[in-house]
């Protein structure tokens, strides 16, 4: 079935037998990971999540590609996957030329002069781009291996980014295996990450590497645990960041060494050496992001701090001025070119992050989804806020790890986002990488107020410390999922299911 008029490609359409190796790749699927589950479900309870997560990813990857096919008839992730196809037939016209543009990164002048008496040639504008280059070298092997189908290279893309998702979800899980399903609501089955985080897109890779990223920091800095495979792992991820979209490396990073350094503090037995290192700490902290960051200038690009704020006042004059983006648009206010201008904009930008588009701000069946997401999360917001109260969620974030870094990613790369990006459009796309950690985050401190209550209930105190690394059990509860960290060969309660789970 022809459905559009691509330029160097021809007639691009999504074919018969597209659907019909789909139906047969998705029962591939089933099969294999099936038998995952079977094996591992009886000492991981989670895994019940691991066949519906997979099939809300191919079915949100199978629903993008009909989209962009259908209502929007074409979009830069058509554009991304036929630059790959015209990509791929380098390879049978010059082998050398392939390898040195996939595995070397050659977008250069001369790279692109190479495609001149080819039929087919890629874009020249994604082509060119350092940025969305990335996803041409991905492309052009996945129109390799999927017979030049656009649908199947999107369910393959998929199936493999569910993986990385899965890894981080069962590192929150590790913690906190009582609400694995409410973890699982915001890892797996959020409908922004389902759709944008699925397709052949900057956002997948990205969103992808974010996972993995947390999932290897944990296994090697806290679990300590196939620490080689896990360094390569946290290496590759953020190359991916950094290649595709750096200023999610520079947000995740300091979250990262804020996560990794707190135990170290908190071990410390005397309080007054904890009064004089944790001030010393904070401001090591920035330093050595700055340092870090700075150090990566090159790498950044003009996301480099001392590019930063000239690309954050550019972007919100041309947004300002450009009249292709419409009305469907939000400002954050006049930009006065400074550091402190931008923090400034902190509460706005956030907000608009985090919570907009409004359900009535919506402008088509696309960010309609969105709308309610959103007006979802605002609830959640609201609720934690009202039932746990502010100050135990700030109390509960300052006291574990991984959720003083969840939240800390959350609400940084919400303010760069919504400081950075013009319209809601884009900003339902960029955002995909703090949606998991957020919800997850608000559930934590549901859990824990769910905890102290129970608690209170008993006559007891409730004492957030013994929690810093989780909730793997809680003594005095009802039944045990195996034996203790301890290893006293004691009988180990799990802990308290969560109030409507």
């Amino acid at each position: 079935m022809l459905l559009f008029f691509m330029e160097y490609h021809g007639d691009v359409g999504i074919a018969p037998w597209e659907y019909l190796l789909g139906i047969i790749y998705v029962m591939v699927m089933y099969l294999y990971f099936s038998r995952k589950k079977n094996m591992n479900i009886k000492l991981h309870p989670e895994y019940k999540y691991y066949l519906p997560g997979l099939f809300a990813k191919l079915g949100g990857g199978a629903l993008f590609a009909l989209i962009y096919m259908y209502y929007y008839s074409g979009g830069d992730t058509t554009a991304y996957f036929f630059s790959g196809v015209a990509m791929k037939s380098m390879l049978f016209e010059d082998p050398i030329e392939y390898m040195r543009q996939v595995f070397l990164g050659d977008n250069s002048i001369r790279a692109l002069h190479q495609y001149a008496a080819m039929p087919m040639r890629p874009y020249e504008y994604v082509f060119s781009d350092a940025r969305t280059f990335q996803a041409l070298r991905v492309s052009s092997v996945l129109a390799l291996l999927t017979f030049n189908s656009y649908l199947i290279a999107t369910l393959v893309i998929a199936s493999l980014s569910f993986l990385g998702i899965w890894a981080c979800y069962r590192t929150y899980v590790s913690y906190f295996p009582a609400i694995s399903g409410k973890l699982a609501i915001g890892f797996l089955f959020m409908p922004s990450t389902i759709f944008w985080g699925s397709g052949i897109l900057k956002d997948t890779f990205t969103f992808y590497a974010v996972c993995v990223w947390v999932h290897a920091v944990d296994e090697v800095f806290f679990k300590r645990r196939n620490i080689a495979s896990r360094v390569v792992l946290m290496a590759f991820s953020a190359m991916i960041m950094i290649k595709v979209k750096p200023y999610i490396f520079m947000v995740i990073m300091p979250a990262t060494l804020l996560w990794v350094l707190y135990m170290r503090v908190v071990r410390l037995r005397n309080s007054l050496v904890r009064f004089v290192l944790v001030p010393v700490l904070v401001f090591s902290l920035v330093g050595l992001s700055i340092f870090i960051l700075s150090r990566m200038g090159d790498l950044l690009d003009k996301f480099a701090l001392d590019e930063a704020l000239g690309s954050i006042t550019n972007v919100q004059n041309d947004m300002a001025t450009n009249s292709n983006y419409g009305d469907y648009k939000f400002d954050v206010g006049p930009m006065d070119g400074t550091w402190q201008g931008v923090l400034k904009k902190f509460p706005v930008a956030t907000n608009a992050a985090l919570f907009r588009p409004y359900p009535w701000e919506v402008r088509n069946v696309v960010t309609a989804m969105s709308g309610l997401e959103n007006l979802f999360v605002l609830g959640l917001t609201v609720w934690t806020l009202l039932s746990a109260g502010v100050r135990f969620s700030l109390r509960c974030i300052a006291s574990n790890p991984l959720l003083l870094m969840s939240m800390t990613f959350s609400l940084l790369f919400a303010f760069v986002v919504g400081i950075t990006t013009p319209n809601f459009g884009a900003l339902v796309r960029f955002k995909i990488p703090l949606i998991p950690f957020y919800i997850s985050s608000l559930y934590i401190i549901l859990y824990f107020h769910q905890l102290r209550k129970q608690a209170e209930a008993r006559g007891e105190g409730f004492d957030l410390a013994r929690f810093r690394m989780g909730v793997p059990y809680v003594p005095g509860n009802v039944k045990s999922r195996g034996k203790s960290r301890a290893g006293r060969g004691t009988r180990p309660a799990s802990a308290p299911q969560f109030a409507g789970r």
